[in-house]
Protein backbone atom coordinates (compact mmCIF):
# COMPACT_ATOMS: atom_id res chain seq x y z
CA UNK A 1 0.00 0.00 0.00
CA UNK A 2 2.76 2.44 0.92
CA UNK A 3 4.40 2.12 -2.48
CA UNK A 4 1.23 3.07 -4.35
CA UNK A 5 0.56 6.02 -2.04
CA UNK A 6 3.90 7.48 -3.05
CA UNK A 7 2.21 8.17 -6.40
CA UNK A 8 -0.19 10.60 -4.69
CA UNK A 9 0.39 14.31 -4.11
CA UNK A 10 -1.82 15.45 -1.24
CA UNK A 11 -2.90 19.06 -1.75
CA UNK A 12 -4.31 20.78 1.34
CA UNK A 13 -6.37 23.94 0.82
CA UNK A 14 -5.46 26.19 3.75
CA UNK A 15 -7.58 28.88 5.35
CA UNK A 16 -6.30 29.62 8.87
CA UNK A 17 -3.29 27.43 9.47
CA UNK A 18 -2.36 26.34 12.96
CA UNK A 19 -3.53 23.08 14.54
CA UNK A 20 -6.22 22.38 11.93
CA UNK A 21 -3.72 22.55 9.09
CA UNK A 22 -1.25 20.41 11.03
CA UNK A 23 -3.89 17.70 11.56
CA UNK A 24 -4.83 17.69 7.89
CA UNK A 25 -1.19 17.39 6.87
CA UNK A 26 -0.53 14.67 9.45
CA UNK A 27 -3.42 12.64 8.06
CA UNK A 28 -1.70 12.50 4.65
CA UNK A 29 1.84 11.95 5.93
CA UNK A 30 1.94 8.82 3.75
CA UNK A 31 1.68 10.81 0.49
CA UNK A 32 4.61 11.07 -1.90
CA UNK A 33 4.20 14.86 -1.85
CA UNK A 34 2.40 17.25 0.49
CA UNK A 35 1.53 20.68 -0.86
CA UNK A 36 -0.30 23.56 0.81
CA UNK A 37 -2.39 25.99 -1.23
CA UNK A 38 -2.88 29.39 0.41
CA UNK A 39 -4.76 31.46 -2.18
CA UNK A 40 -5.78 34.15 0.32
CA UNK A 41 -2.26 34.47 1.73
CA UNK A 42 -3.51 34.07 5.29
CA UNK A 43 -0.67 31.83 6.45
CA UNK A 44 1.89 34.58 6.05
CA UNK A 45 5.28 33.32 7.16
CA UNK A 46 3.88 30.45 9.24
CA UNK A 47 6.40 27.60 9.00
CA UNK A 48 5.25 24.33 7.47
CA UNK A 49 6.24 20.83 8.61
CA UNK A 50 9.33 19.26 7.11
CA UNK A 51 8.75 17.98 3.60
CA UNK A 52 5.69 20.18 3.01
CA UNK A 53 5.87 22.98 0.47
CA UNK A 54 3.61 25.75 -0.75
CA UNK A 55 2.18 25.71 -4.25
CA UNK A 56 -0.21 27.42 -6.62
CA UNK A 57 -2.05 25.46 -9.28
CA UNK A 58 -2.16 21.83 -8.01
CA UNK A 59 -1.36 20.23 -11.36
CA UNK A 60 1.66 22.49 -11.82
CA UNK A 61 2.88 22.30 -8.22
CA UNK A 62 2.92 18.50 -8.02
CA UNK A 63 5.03 15.89 -9.79
CA UNK A 64 3.20 12.73 -8.63
CA UNK A 65 0.77 11.19 -11.13
CA UNK A 66 -2.26 11.46 -8.80
CA UNK A 67 -3.70 14.44 -6.90
CA UNK A 68 -5.69 14.25 -3.67
CA UNK A 69 -7.48 17.45 -2.61
CA UNK A 70 -8.23 17.99 1.09
CA UNK A 71 -9.57 21.09 2.82
CA UNK A 72 -7.83 22.27 5.97
CA UNK A 73 -10.68 21.17 8.26
CA UNK A 74 -10.78 17.64 6.77
CA UNK A 75 -8.69 14.57 7.53
CA UNK A 76 -7.91 11.29 5.78
CA UNK A 77 -8.35 8.26 8.03
CA UNK A 78 -6.67 4.88 7.56
CA UNK A 79 -9.69 3.31 5.77
CA UNK A 80 -9.75 6.09 3.18
CA UNK A 81 -5.97 5.89 2.71
CA UNK A 82 -6.35 2.17 1.98
CA UNK A 83 -9.15 2.87 -0.50
CA UNK A 84 -6.99 5.48 -2.23
CA UNK A 85 -4.10 3.01 -2.44
CA UNK A 86 -6.36 0.40 -4.05
CA UNK A 87 -7.67 2.91 -6.58
CA UNK A 88 -4.18 4.07 -7.50
CA UNK A 89 -2.77 0.53 -7.78
CA UNK A 90 -5.47 -0.65 -10.19
CA UNK A 91 -7.31 2.41 -11.47
CA UNK A 92 -10.77 1.84 -12.91
CA UNK A 93 -11.19 5.55 -13.68
CA UNK A 94 -9.20 8.76 -14.06
CA UNK A 95 -10.94 10.45 -11.15
CA UNK A 96 -12.81 9.45 -8.00
CA UNK A 97 -15.38 11.09 -5.76
CA UNK A 98 -14.88 11.04 -2.01
CA UNK A 99 -17.78 11.62 0.36
CA UNK A 100 -17.50 14.02 3.28
CA UNK A 101 -18.58 13.17 6.82
CA UNK A 102 -19.07 16.09 9.20
CA UNK A 103 -19.38 15.73 12.98
CA UNK A 104 -20.44 18.85 14.86
CA UNK A 105 -23.07 20.16 17.25
CA UNK A 106 -24.14 16.73 18.42
CA UNK A 107 -24.71 15.12 15.04
CA UNK A 108 -22.79 13.35 12.28
CA UNK A 109 -23.82 13.85 8.65
CA UNK A 110 -22.58 12.26 5.45
CA UNK A 111 -23.06 14.92 2.80
CA UNK A 112 -24.62 13.99 -0.52
CA UNK A 113 -23.12 14.68 -3.96
CA UNK A 114 -19.55 13.72 -3.11
CA UNK A 115 -16.97 15.97 -4.80
CA UNK A 116 -14.14 14.69 -6.98
CA UNK A 117 -11.11 14.74 -4.70
CA UNK A 118 -8.77 12.14 -6.26
CA UNK A 119 -7.72 12.52 -9.89
CA UNK A 120 -4.88 11.97 -12.28
CA UNK A 121 -2.69 15.06 -12.28
CA UNK A 122 -2.43 15.33 -16.07
CA UNK A 123 -5.25 17.61 -17.19
CA UNK A 124 -6.72 18.10 -13.70
CA UNK A 125 -7.76 21.50 -12.45
CA UNK A 126 -9.30 22.89 -9.29
CA UNK A 127 -12.84 24.23 -9.46
CA UNK A 128 -15.61 25.34 -7.12
CA UNK A 129 -19.05 23.84 -7.49
CA UNK A 130 -22.19 25.97 -7.27
CA UNK A 131 -22.25 25.71 -3.47
CA UNK A 132 -18.49 26.46 -3.43
CA UNK A 133 -17.38 22.93 -2.56
CA UNK A 134 -13.82 22.59 -3.93
CA UNK A 135 -13.13 19.65 -6.21
CA UNK A 136 -10.82 18.45 -8.96
CA UNK A 137 -12.11 18.16 -12.49
CA UNK A 138 -10.95 16.26 -15.55
CA UNK A 139 -12.56 16.53 -18.95
CA UNK A 140 -14.51 13.42 -19.91
CA UNK A 141 -14.91 10.08 -18.19
CA UNK A 142 -16.87 8.96 -15.18
CA UNK A 143 -15.84 9.49 -11.56
CA UNK A 144 -16.96 6.62 -9.31
CA UNK A 145 -17.18 7.13 -5.55
CA UNK A 146 -14.65 5.53 -3.21
CA UNK A 147 -16.16 3.45 -0.38
CA UNK A 148 -14.62 5.55 2.41
CA UNK A 149 -14.91 9.22 3.30
CA UNK A 150 -13.11 12.35 4.40
CA UNK A 151 -13.71 13.19 8.05
CA UNK A 152 -14.36 16.71 9.33
CA UNK A 153 -14.80 17.48 13.03
CA UNK A 154 -16.40 20.81 13.80
CA UNK A 155 -15.25 23.31 16.39
CA UNK A 156 -17.01 23.29 19.80
CA UNK A 157 -18.87 26.62 19.69
CA UNK A 158 -20.89 28.67 17.23
CA UNK A 159 -18.54 31.63 17.69
CA UNK A 160 -15.53 29.50 16.77
CA UNK A 161 -17.42 28.04 13.81
CA UNK A 162 -18.26 31.50 12.45
CA UNK A 163 -14.63 32.58 12.81
CA UNK A 164 -13.41 29.47 10.99
CA UNK A 165 -15.98 29.82 8.21
CA UNK A 166 -14.99 33.44 7.69
CA UNK A 167 -11.41 32.29 7.05
CA UNK A 168 -12.64 29.58 4.68
CA UNK A 169 -14.77 32.16 2.86
CA UNK A 170 -11.67 34.33 2.34
CA UNK A 171 -9.92 31.37 0.72
CA UNK A 172 -12.89 30.65 -1.54
CA UNK A 173 -13.19 34.33 -2.49
CA UNK A 174 -9.51 34.36 -3.47
CA UNK A 175 -10.06 31.30 -5.67
CA UNK A 176 -13.07 32.94 -7.33
CA UNK A 177 -11.08 36.13 -7.86
CA UNK A 178 -8.18 34.23 -9.44
CA UNK A 179 -10.65 32.68 -11.88
CA UNK A 180 -11.95 36.14 -12.86
CA UNK A 181 -15.45 35.48 -11.55
CA UNK A 182 -17.66 38.56 -11.57
CA UNK A 183 -20.15 38.52 -8.67
CA UNK A 184 -23.81 38.88 -9.52
CA UNK A 185 -26.85 39.33 -7.30
CA UNK A 186 -27.88 35.70 -7.75
CA UNK A 187 -24.53 34.60 -6.30
CA UNK A 188 -25.78 35.83 -2.92
CA UNK A 189 -28.81 33.52 -3.16
CA UNK A 190 -28.24 30.34 -5.17
CA UNK A 191 -24.81 29.17 -3.88
CA UNK A 192 -25.83 29.63 -0.20
CA UNK A 193 -29.03 27.67 -0.82
CA UNK A 194 -27.12 24.87 -2.55
CA UNK A 195 -24.56 24.73 0.26
CA UNK A 196 -27.29 24.65 2.92
CA UNK A 197 -29.18 21.97 1.03
CA UNK A 198 -26.26 19.55 1.20
CA UNK A 199 -26.59 19.46 4.99
CA UNK A 200 -30.39 19.41 5.03
CA UNK A 201 -30.58 16.31 2.80
CA UNK A 202 -27.44 14.61 4.13
CA UNK A 203 -27.44 11.05 5.43
CA UNK A 204 -27.58 11.06 9.21
CA UNK A 205 -29.58 10.13 12.31
CA UNK A 206 -33.29 10.82 12.37
CA UNK A 207 -32.83 13.04 15.41
CA UNK A 208 -30.33 15.80 15.80
CA UNK A 209 -32.43 18.42 14.03
CA UNK A 210 -30.63 21.28 15.77
CA UNK A 211 -27.21 20.05 14.65
CA UNK A 212 -28.38 19.46 11.07
CA UNK A 213 -30.03 22.87 10.87
CA UNK A 214 -26.96 24.59 12.34
CA UNK A 215 -24.64 22.92 9.82
CA UNK A 216 -27.01 23.90 7.01
CA UNK A 217 -27.03 27.55 8.10
CA UNK A 218 -23.25 27.63 8.48
CA UNK A 219 -22.75 26.04 5.07
CA UNK A 220 -24.90 28.72 3.48
CA UNK A 221 -23.09 31.40 5.48
CA UNK A 222 -19.73 30.26 4.10
CA UNK A 223 -20.90 30.61 0.50
CA UNK A 224 -22.64 33.94 1.15
CA UNK A 225 -19.60 35.49 2.83
CA UNK A 226 -17.27 34.22 0.10
CA UNK A 227 -19.24 36.05 -2.58
CA UNK A 228 -19.60 39.12 -0.36
CA UNK A 229 -15.81 39.20 -0.01
CA UNK A 230 -15.42 38.77 -3.76
CA UNK A 231 -17.85 41.66 -4.30
CA UNK A 232 -15.72 43.86 -2.03
CA UNK A 233 -12.55 42.87 -3.91
CA UNK A 234 -14.11 43.89 -7.22
CA UNK A 235 -15.45 47.13 -5.74
CA UNK A 236 -12.00 48.08 -4.46
CA UNK A 237 -10.48 47.27 -7.86
CA UNK A 238 -13.01 49.48 -9.62
CA UNK A 239 -12.27 52.36 -7.23
CA UNK A 240 -8.53 52.35 -7.88
CA UNK A 241 -7.19 55.12 -10.12
CA UNK A 242 -6.38 53.92 -13.62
Amino acid sequence: MRASLQDVAAVVLASRGGARLERALDSVAWAGERIVLDPAGRLGTEPLPSGVRRGGDPAEAAAAPWLLLVEEHEAVGAPLAAAIASAVEAPAARAYRIAQEVSAFGTTLRLRRAPVRLALRAGARLRLRTGLTPELVLDGGRAPELPERLIAHGVPTLAAAVEELDAQAATLAALLHARHVRPRAWHLVIPPLVASGRALVAHGPAGGFWGRWTLAVLGGYRALVAYAKLWEMRREEAARPR
